[in-house]
């Protein structure tokens, strides 16, 4: 029995309820479920408040699963799901074990723990897979079973390279976004941990080693660089209580089980082939999963002052939060020029969804939020560029009318359609209006002419009304900086980008009432989807802001739409004044897409964006001028000589890389290293030499003392002939090797280009080397492809370039 005579006032005198609690008042007692089922009645008054209700009472919402109650709504059930009594950790340890094994221990501790209680769980890495196991169990019994420790924040995934298995680790984070309540955090420090023994510098020192062990090992290292940049790019993201793969709209679908048409899928989980072995020991591992993207995240706060009239003319201002999330796909990652257009599966290249969402600060008190979504992605066809060391390579396009061609964009149209346009405007059904505007940016005539034809004829050809093209050679409509000129797109868009609607919901994400999904949304491309694209995008984003605002704000009227549920944007801006009220925010807005571009440029190009001063002032700057100058010479170098690398990287991180090439990668490359390390001209701190020398010094010295007796040994030999490859040179064969002297000096000089740009030193020194090898190549006649650092891991680009023209 609960008694209620004077509880219930000092309850719901505080909440400003009395008029609903009245039929209660006089009684001295009713029993708990008779309580419960009054306030699930009454549920449209109080469902915010029953857990706090509740808690005063003395009662758990678990023992509520009994109640059998008429009326069901989501945010009653979500109420009454069992309240988990465990919190996160900012860092938890993980503990390497004499014989090579990873525990990591639970990222959660309980609520109120008593003294002694804690969660016992850990997480169990060895070669042979992952598990979940007791504390007592896990840990090793002798004393001296724990040879170190490390803090973590969280546990990547493993990856498999050539020699071993590593376990990759968040070691720092920081707070980069907030979705209401969830926080968004950025990686900004990870580790590699080698799992099993005998993975240490030792083995390099070890006198009888087998070459092919020894040459795994040096491929290992060479690889561990890449990957590491990829882990420590700052680029990785992640919550522990919302899953930020998804969408909120795709989200919502998925948890109420009303995605009837819509696909929702993995593909921005970007670290789901490290995160497999955890996912394979089942629901035990859970905790320890990290659902990663790779792209950008950021909030900026917007203090709003509403266009509404008050008696003595109070003004209202309300505080917003804006959140934009970057989702890279993971299906076809890559660099630039590596990764260009679609696979065979309809996938493109530097796909990103990007998410703008918009919350009020205060969500507990004001319960809407409203998302609107945009794609980007490398025009939809097979095509691609060789490099071969000219600023701008050669498009080579497939003919679409070759059916793997057709077919894969054909995929990839009909997979646009099923992630974004497969439901109708509102749950309860509505007008079916919303489209995929295919936004061509590229020039219409010249060197992007032909790829610009392309784009248009697979649009015509797979004649889908709800599939639109409009073209906007930005170069021609912008040209002398005249980048007002935008305007023009946005009137020919305007009507469809509105018409596709955008997300509108109350309550909390996770259990949101929805009343307006997005059913279209603009899909924009240039020729790398990079500056152009990202310009494109924040002009879309801002244009579509005041409408999601004014949406979830009660003061303001809603958006009108006529008889079909179509918005007359063409005819009027029904959120005119809204849209000034937000020109202050104006800077921080486009500051945060320009964050977001640089981004998305440093992971496909190496640099940040181009045009960055554009979207930040909305004008082109002289500063801005000479950042792009920089950026486009280190985008030219690192094109040539670095991607290949990274390539290779992205490759291994996401389950592409091809065992047949791995394996051949050992028997050429790695073996070529083990060499270098088991039989070095100049060992440090042996000999007189070695003693003599500076360490730095023969780390310059040693590549070029081994380049030149590799190439002798090779011209004694005799160097075998490619007759299947599709570059030869007198100087240099199919696998970048010197075939003579002057093959040598090339070389030997691309020993000494710099693998990354970081500072003003090494952008010198790459221009110098860049410089120095063009002149060689053409001086001795040498095939621009012979000269530039291409993948190896993988096979998928070789397949595609067979059927292109």
């Amino acid at each position: 029995m609960v008694n209620c005579k004077v509880a219930f006032w000092k309850v719901f005198e505080r909440f400003g309820g009395k008029h609903v609690w009245t039929q209660l008042v006089d009684l001295q007692s009713i029993t708990i479920d008779c309580f419960l089922r009054f306030l699930l009645d009454r549920r449209s008054t109080c469902d915010q408040r029953i857990p706090f209700i509740l808690c005063l009472f003395g009662v758990h919402t678990s023992s509520l699963r009994h109640l059998q109650y008429k009326k069901t709504h989501t945010h009653i059930s979500h109420c009454l799901q069992p309240m988990s009594n465990k919190v996160d950790r900012d860092s938890f340890r993980v503990f390497r074990t004499r014989d090579g094994r990873y525990l990591a221990e639970s990222p959660h501790i309980l609520k109120n723990a008593k003294a002694g209680e804690e969660i016992t769980d850990m997480l169990v890495v060895m070669q042979d897979g992952v598990s979940v196991q007791d504390k007592k169990r896990a840990l090793p019994v002798a004393s001296d079973g724990i040879t170190s420790s490390l803090e973590v924040c969280g546990v990547i995934g493993v990856i498999e390279l050539v020699y071993a298995q590593y376990l990759v680790v968040a070691t720092a984070r920081t707070l980069a976004a907030t979705l209401q309540s969830h926080k968004i955090w950025r990686i900004t420090a990870a580790s590699l941990l080698p799992i099993g023994t005998g993975n240490d510098n030792q083995l390099i020192r070890q006198k009888k080693v087998d070459e092919t062990t020894l040459a795994k090992y040096t491929l290992d290292q060479e690889l561990l660089q890449s990957i590491n940049q990829i882990a420590n790019s700052g680029h990785l993201y992640y919550s522990t209580t919302y899953d930020i793969t998804h969408s909120v709209q795709h989200n919502y679908l998925k948890s109420s089980g009303k995605a009837q048409k819509t696909v929702i899928d993995d593909r921005y989980f970007f670290t789901k082939h490290l995160a497999g072995p955890l996912l394979k020991a089942g629901q035990a591992a859970e905790p320890w999963v990290l659902n990663v993207i790779c792209g950008f995240a950021g909030t900026i706060d917007m203090n709003v002052k509403l266009p509404v009239e008050l008696e003595h003319n109070e003004e209202v201002v309300r505080p917003y939060k804006l959140t934009l999330i970057s989702r890279l796909n993971r299906r076809r990652v890559g660099t630039r020029y590596v990764r260009r257009g679609l696979d065979f599966d309809g996938n493109t290249a530097n796909n990103v969804e990007m998410e703008q969402i918009v919350y009020h600060e205060d969500f507990h008190s004001y319960k809407g939020l409203s998302t609107y979504i945009q794609v980007r992605g490398s025009v939809p066809s097979i095509w691609g560029q060789e490099l071969d060391l000219r600023y701008r390579p050669e498009l080579l396009i497939a003919d679409i009318n070759k059916p793997k061609v057709w077919t894969s964009i054909k995929k990839h149209y009909d997979d646009l359609r099923h992630q974004y346009i497969g439901e109708k405007a509102v749950k309860e059904g509505g007008a079916d209006i919303g489209k995929v505007v295919c936004v061509n940016l590229l020039d219409v005539t010249g060197f992007e002419g032909r790829l610009t034809k392309v784009y248009e004829e697979t649009v015509r050809r797979f004649a889908d009304e709800k599939v639109s093209y409009e073209e906007f050679p930005i170069n021609k409509w912008c040209k002398n900086r005249n980048f007002r000129n935008m305007e023009i797109l946005m009137d020919r868009v305007r009507d469809r980008l509105v018409n596709s609607g955008w997300f509108i919901a109350e309550g909390e994400v996770g259990d949101l009432h929805v009343t307006k999904l997005q059913t279209g949304l603009a899909r924009v491309s240039c020729l790398d989807s990079l500056d152009r694209t990202n310009l494109t995008c924040s002009i879309f984003a801002r244009y579509m802001l005041p409408y999601q605002v004014q949406s979830i704000t009660a003061e303001l009227p809603a958006v009108e739409s006529g008889i079909n549920g179509v918005i007359a944007s063409d005819m009027r801006d029904p959120v005119a004044l809204m849209r000034k009220s937000l020109e202050p925010f104006a800077k921080p807005f486009t500051n945060l897409w320009a964050d977001s571009g640089d981004a998305i440029s440093l992971l496909y190009a190496g640099t940040g964006a181009l045009k960055a001063d554009v979207t930040r002032t909305g004008k082109k700057t002289l500063t801005g001028s000479l950042t792009d100058g920089i950026n486009s010479l280190t985008r030219y170098y690192l094109n040539n000589f670095v991607d290949g690398r990274r390539q290779d990287a992205y490759d291994l991180w996401t389950g592409k890389a091809v065992p047949e090439q791995i394996n051949k990668l050992v028997e050429t490359e790695g073996v070529k290293r083990a060499q270098r390390v088991s039989k070095p001209y100049i060992a440090k701190g042996q000999g007189v030499l070695g003693r003599i020398i500076p360490g730095f010094v023969i780390d310059q010295v040693e590549p070029l003392l081994q380049t030149a007796t590799e190439y002798a040994r090779a011209t004694v030999k005799g160097s075998d002939t490619d007759v299947h490859a599709r570059w030869r040179s007198a100087h240099i064969d199919a696998q970048g090797n010197p075939r003579s002297f002057f093959g040598l000096i090339l070389s030997t000089v691309k020993l000494y280009a710099p693998g990354q740009i970081s500072g003003v030193l090494e952008f010198l020194v790459a221009l110098v080397v860049f410089f120095y090898l063009i002149v060689l190549a053409r001086v001795f006649h040498i095939q621009g492809q012979l000269v530039v650092n291409r993948p190896k891991l993988s096979v998928e680009y070789r397949n595609i370039y067979e059927l292109l023209d």
